[in-house]
């Protein structure tokens, strides 16, 4: 999560690994069903859930990104990573749209096989977070995520108004919303773990009150090349959540990408524990996998010394460094094999047949400000689903869209508006089903008008956002405003004034 820590590099140690050395257990095969995998990830983690996504997508049921980058943002045609690196301020400021050259590079790809191809992606379901108080991933850097995939699909909720930070927000913390904490999951009144699952997969059953599963640690080494382990910033132990019930049924699995020193050995189990996809998988027959990364080298020097996942290319001494957002990169092609290991073994039973009828336990779960997110009972006797819209309960409905999946994002609305919708079930024979009965929301307000910036303190310095008394301590350009210590371990979260014409910064978050 440090943008300075991001784009710094300098050489670190090889070192080979000798399998017998291992103390974790291996990752035991549990026969899921690899065409039903989903990922997720904050931070660093988003752009690689969207790379993993994109690379993949022929297994993939859909993504959710929280404060991501665009497809292969960093021009992985490149000659080498520190020209990439050069890309990675603007890749996470917004400051130019890369969704257009993101979309050619994807194609590209697709073209070679260097990824799946790009029809994979028509039916899929994407989730996208942006808190307005995000003063390092900032608002232009998702919008161009928005427009990145609306290009190949349109099953897309984008929510913008919620005030979390750059952070992964989960009600599993007791960690303050607007706060630096150190492991970055902040309680920000919103659950975006089942959030994202139930636009992913369609309604799910009630989260459990209690952990039932088990949490596991696995030896992440041997998914890895023997002669780059320790370069490519994967740890040695990996971890993953298993329900009871996946060790007799078939179940789906979740990945989720951790951000930037959000990786275990630094934050211990504030993501697998702590980031509340457990409770939800528990109940719904998902293995949530939590693979983790580690620094590579130090500050100021290092190839990856915050423990980012790569989406720029860490080394060029690397034989591969630039297929990075590609199958054979070294990062995706480990969880690539970490889930072709948990889909072996022996095939469980698997889910009974629906009854063809009308959708069941619709409901509008999430608003913002120009969207809405609708979620009903998955069911495998329905080929599509029609959903109607009205802004009044008695009528009338409009049809607005045809899905596949058991979730509807139905955008471009107003703000502060209540909408009402029906949904209708569509056979294989092309006949409908009676509609449901009407559930409503209201859109948000716009978010607040707030030109928000994060980072550490000598970050902010190097971008000339505060400035620093005899390199002891920092201070806000404009405000004079006290940030603490002059260090790469303090961090602060600035407002610029746009009501003055010169720079002036405030430390505060947006309102």
């Amino acid at each position: 999560m440090k943008r300075l820590a991001c784009a710094l590099l300098f050489l670190f140690g090889l070192y080979a690994v000798d399998p017998a050395w291992a103390t974790d257990p291996p990752l035991a095969p549990y026969a899921i069903d690899i065409h039903q995998t989903s990922v997720s990830g904050v931070s660093s983690g988003g752009a690689m859930a969207v790379q993993m996504h994109v690379a993949h997508s022929s297994i993939m049921r859909g993504v959710g990104v929280i404060a991501g980058v665009t497809y292969d943002c960093a021009n992985s045609d490149l000659p080498s990573a520190s020209a990439s690196k050069g890309l990675l301020p603007q890749c996470m400021d917004g400051s130019i749209d890369y969704s257009s050259t993101s979309i050619g590079r994807t194609d590209a790809a697709a073209a070679h096989g260097s990824i799946d191809n790009t029809q994979n992606l028509a039916g899929q379901n994407v989730w996208l977070f942006s808190g307005y108080n995000d003063g390092l991933v900032r608002r232009g850097a998702m919008n161009a995520v928005a427009k990145y995939y609306s290009h190949y699909l349109g099953n897309i909720f984008y929510k913008i108004d919620n005030h979390a930070p750059h952070a992964l927000p989960s009600n599993e913390t007791n960690n303050p919303c607007l706060g630096t904490n150190h492991d970055f999951v902040n309680n920000c009144n919103y659950d975006a773990a089942g959030l994202l699952l139930q636009h992913i997969y369609g309604r799910l059953d009630a989260p459990s009150t209690t952990v039932n599963g088990s949490l596991q640690k696995f030896d992440q080494r041997e998914f890895q090349d023997s002669s780059v382990v320790g370069r490519v910033g994967l740890a040695d132990t990996g971890y993953v959540y298993i329900p009871d019930a996946c060790k007799t049924t078939t179940c789906r699995v979740h990945v989720v990408f951790h951000g930037c020193l959000q990786y275990a050995e630094r934050v211990n189990n504030a993501i697998y524990e702590k980031g509340g996809y457990n409770k939800w998988a528990d109940t719904n027959k998902i293995i949530v996998l939590y693979p983790q990364t580690e620094p590579v080298g130090t500050l100021p020097f290092g190839d990856n010394p915050a423990g980012c996942w790569d989406w720029w290319g860490l080394s060029d001494t690397l034989p591969r460094n630039r297929e990075f957002a590609r199958k054979t990169g070294y990062q995706i092609s480990a969880i690539r094999k970490m889930l072709d290991r948990l889909a072996q073994g022996p095939a469980h039973s698997g889910a009974s047949s629906n009854t063809f009828g009308k959708p069941a336990n619709v409901s509008a779960k999430d608003s913002s400000s120009h969207s809405v997110a609708l979620i009903w009972r998955p069911n495998n006797a329905a080929k599509t689903f029609n959903i109607y819209r009205s802004t009044a309960s008695s009528g009338p409905y409009t049809k607005i869209g045809t899905v596949s999946a058991a979730s509807f994002a139905d955008k471009n609305l107003n703000p502060n508006t209540t909408y009402y919708y029906k949904i209708s079930s569509i056979d294989a024979s092309n006949q409908e089903s009676a509609k449901t009965s009407p559930v409503h929301k209201k859109t948000t307000r716009e978010p607040p008008a707030c030109d928000p910036y994060f980072g550490d303190n000598i970050t902010l310095v190097f971008e000339g956002r505060a400035y620093t008394i005899a390199t002891i301590s920092a201070r806000a350009v404009g405000t004079n405003d006290y940030l603490g210590d002059y260090s790469f371990d303090v961090f602060s979260q600035l407002t610029k004034d746009d009501a003055v014409p010169w720079p002036s910064y405030e430390h505060r978050y947006c309102p």
